[in-house]
């Protein structure tokens, strides 16, 4: 058994009997190979798949060719599967009838090569069929069929193990699709999960979701403080006063709520000086400030970094420069968008969080703060007389304790019982009355007067019951006015500090914190203003973009899938490749369409599009038969009806009309956000150069849509199994089971059944079956089925008298079947020599 290729390389289907082929230029070749290639998202595999499409006389007529094929230059293995169509030529220097014998070139030997010989792709075989004319239907299917790698590889294995490594097929195939009214409901629902629905967005990007750069920005614009006051400057000076001013505030009111301030005052001269001072600081630091604000000239960006940095600096402020530049913003914006795509986000999601992401980056204006800034410095301590608290049952509790502790006075002593509360009056008075236009109150001082003179009645009439002589209450005057006037001190202290800082502290303590809250919003706007307002820009432009594509897939919702496209669309579709060079000026036609590096001569590119599309590597240029190339290139592209329709195939193929699996509207919006993602690449690129202007959004949108019919075309023609040309290869695909919803059980029965191959239709006329071999040693059998068919059969089964069988379990699951191999007659294959002819340089490198 010879060593298998790897599964990653495609199988390039080759047509000879077209005249871009049928020539022996070998350039003509490797364009051909690199635009097929490419539709599949590959460039240079490291092994090679031919699967060469000809006529029985082509083999001849194409040596040349076939040279080259064989001869094609990869760091692998080269193998060939030729399918001859068509009857065998008749050789005229021979008495033998027409039809009899299949010349071969040397080259196309096993086991690298091999031949399979289709006489009649419609297998009518009757006693008087004719072979006729190749079903171009009938071929795409044949063609489909053996494009599988899994197939190919044991189809040309086979082979090798034949008489001459010619075999001629007989095949039944089940083709499993999805029905026209499936096909049509899943597009639909994929456009629109796509699209997404009109929810509201989110209202906060956390940095967890965002690269460093843009997180950054970000912070800086709306929690940071990329800006501060410089040490020394005018602004920190300034602002040390009033912090100096309200601690000596705070010292002095400490004075003043001291016994000392109760009985002369003290502390409270030093106080009101100290609260004035901070007051005129805090008036010069609010002005300096209003200059800040100012200091843009109520246009956000009107002056360059260098000029906000001077003007600030006059007033003694410094911003940080910014540590980004716009190539990382645009890296950055590139990398969330595509995060975000192919997290599955719809495009209204990820539009609306780059909505965001530009709401909060963007910078503004400092003028609407100035308003701000005036509430601010209008903000005064009130002038009315701000009332002590009135006591609480706990204070007037212990009020008439101490008026009861001296009150225990009896006759001829009683009038001594009101010495403590006639004391406590006195001193709340006092403390009241202290501070000029203070809180005091009388009515404030006389609850604890009446307080203390309840404890004192109670305390007499206990002791005149009692019969107390009159000196007892001399024992209990000391603790009464002890307790009296501890109440009184810690009454004035509270009073005096609460009027202290309501009236000056701590109204010139907020109002210095939202001075400082201001300076730093202020300074917010501007750090990094060319650098926000660049990100800003540029995530308003991809925004435009994912709008547009929008529109455009909800449009492409309310279209029936089985409609033709509308014309704009049918021409992008031919187009998607890459542009033309009409599409750019100074771009030659032969010039494969990249990014900016593929620019020829000195030309630079043009500063204001979109980098060029290098999705595929195909040259743009060759006009209608280049991009019909690109176009049939995919080798599940059938020329016949397209797959689920009810239009009759060739006898040896059953149409199945599957119902649709779990994971089919989510493939088909996965494959619509990859179209999404290959229309946006070249767009990167204006992005991080500042050029992502509204011709750039209008050509990358109109690009999405091209993209669209591209993907619609894609689904009509090949169903929803193989994946669209410009799918991501990283992007794991499901399964027939997953997206076809197939029977397993139909297809493991297709082919399991009749495992003698004796139900297969021969591809061969009925005048062509005599030059068919009769030993049954030269038969093989391949049965070929999707891997979730997998029935845990040997993969090679040999029984005396029957063909050798063997299983084969492909991952593209559309097809599933029968493939008989039967080799020809001895004598039929001739195989000749190869020509020997001086070949140009150009083509001695084959």
């Amino acid at each position: 058994m010879s060593t298998p290729l790897s599964q990653s390389a495609p199988v390039v289907h080759l047509d000879l009997r077209t005249a871009e082929l049928a020539g022996e230029d070998p350039a003509v070749l490797r364009a051909a190979v690199s635009a097929r290639l490419a539709t599949q998202g590959l460039v240079q595999p490291h092994d090679q798949r031919f699967l060469v499409v000809d006529t029985p006389a082509g083999l001849d007529e194409h040596r040349t060719r076939f040279e080259q094929i064989m001869g094609y230059r990869t760091p692998g293995r080269v193998r060939v599967l030729c399918l001859l169509v068509g009857g065998l030529p008749a050789r005229s220097d021979e008495d033998l009838p027409a039809e009899r014998r299949l010349v071969r070139p040397a080259t196309l030997r096993a086991p690298e090569a091999g031949l399979l010989w289709a006489g009649d792709l419609q297998a009518g075989h009757g006693a008087a069929d004719q072979a006729g004319p190749a079903d171009p239907q009938a071929l795409a299917v044949l063609v489909d069929v053996l494009a599988m790698p899994e197939l190919f590889d044991e189809t040309l294995e086979l082979l090798g193990s034949l008489p001459d490594g010619v075999a001629a097929p007989a095949l039944r195939v089940l083709e499993h699709g999805l029905s026209p009214e499936v096909r049509g409901q899943a597009w639909s629902e994929a456009l629109l999960r796509f699209a997404g629905s009109h929810t509201s967005g989110p209202t906060v990007l956390t940095g967890a979701t965002l690269p460093t750069t843009l997180a950054g920005l970000v912070a800086g614009s709306t929690t940071g403080t990329p800006g501060r006051p410089v040490d020394g400057g005018e602004t920190s000076r300034v602002r040390h006063e009033v912090v100096d001013a309200l601690s000596d505030a705070e010292a002095e009111l400490v004075t003043l709520g001291s016994p000392a301030g109760l009985v002369n005052g003290a502390g409270r001269r030093e106080l009101e000086s100290a609260l004035d001072r901070a007051r005129s600081a805090l008036d010069r630091y609010g002005s300096l400030i209003g200059k800040v604000l100012r200091s843009d000239g109520g246009t956000v960006g009107a002056q360059s970094a260098a000029e906000s940095a001077t003007r600030l600096a006059r007033l003694g402020v410094a911003v940080d420069p910014a540590t980004t530049t716009g190539e990382q913003i645009g890296e950055s914006l590139r990398s969330l968008a595509l995060g975000l795509l192919r997290d599955g986000l719809s495009l209204r999601s990820v539009e609306q969080q780059l909505s965001l992401l530009a709401e909060q980056v963007q910078p503004l204006s400092n003028a609407p703060r100035i308003a701000e800034l005036d509430r601010l410095r209008e903000a005064a301590p009130p002038d009315r007389p701000l009332p002590p608290d009135p006591p609480g049952s706990g204070v007037l509790a212990l009020t008439g304790l101490a008026g009861a502790l001296g009150g225990f006075w009896t006759w001829p002593a009683l009038p001594a019982a009101l010495t403590v509360p006639v004391l406590l009056v006195l001193g709340m008075l006092r403390a009241v009355t202290r501070l000029p236009g203070g809180p005091g109150r009388a009515s404030d001082a006389g609850r604890f007067g009446v307080a203390a003179l309840l404890g004192a009645a109670v305390a007499a009439a206990a002791a005149g019951a009692a019969g107390l002589p009159v000196w007892a209450g001399a024992l209990g005057l000391p603790a009464g006015l002890g307790l009296g006037g501890w109440l009184l001190l810690r009454t004035w202290h509270d009073h005096a500090q609460r009027w202290g800082l309501e009236r000056g502290v701590t109204p010139l303590q907020d109002g210095l914190n939202g001075l400082d809250e201001l300076l730093a919003r202020a300074l917010r706007e501007f750090w990094a203003v060319e650098e926000r307002r660049y990100c800003a820009d540029a995530a308003l432009s991809v925004v435009g973009v994912l709008r547009a594509s929008v529109t455009a897939a909800e449009e492409e919702a309310t279209r029936d899938l089985g409609a033709d496209p509308p014309e704009a669309m049918a021409e992008s579709d031919d187009d998607w490749l890459g542009r033309t060079a009409d599409d750019e000026p100074g771009n030659d036609a032969s010039t494969p369409y990249g990014r900016g590096d593929h620019h020829q001569g000195d030309e630079p590119a043009e500063p204001d599009e979109p980098d060029e599309y290098d999705w595929t590597s195909v040259p743009s240029g060759g006009g209608s038969e280049r991009r019909e190339e690109a176009r049939t290139a995919d080798p599940f592209h059938p020329a016949g009806p397209l797959p689920g329709t009810a239009a009759a195939g060739p006898r040896w193929l059953e149409r199945g009309e599957a119902k649709g699996g779990p994971d089919l509207v989510p493939t088909l919006a996965g494959d619509l956000t990859d179209a999404t993602l290959t229309a946006l690449e070249p767009y990167w690129g204006a992005v991080e150069r500042g050029h992502a202007g509204d011709a750039a959004q209008e050509r990358i949108a109109e690009r999405v849509r091209e993209l669209l019919a591209v993907a619609r075309d894609h689904l009509r023609r090949n169903d929803v199994l193989p994946a669209p040309p410009f799918a991501a290869p990283h992007r794991a695909r499901s399964g027939p089971a997953g997206l076809l919803g197939i029977d397993i059980r139909r297809a493991a029965d297709a082919a399991g059944p009749d495992q003698d191959g004796q139900g297969l239709l021969q591809l061969n006329s009925a005048e062509q079956l005599d030059l068919l071999s009769r030993n049954p040693d030269a038969v093989a059998l391949i049965r070929f089925a999707p891997e979730a068919a997998q029935d845990g059969s040997g993969r090679h089964r040999t029984s005396p008298g029957r063909p050798e069988v063997r299983d084969v379990r492909t991952a593209a699951g559309r097809y599933a079947g029968q493939l008989r191999l039967t080799a020809l007659r001895a004598g039929v294959v001739e195989t000749v020599r190869q020509r020997h002819v001086s070949l140009p340089e150009e083509e001695e490198q084959w």
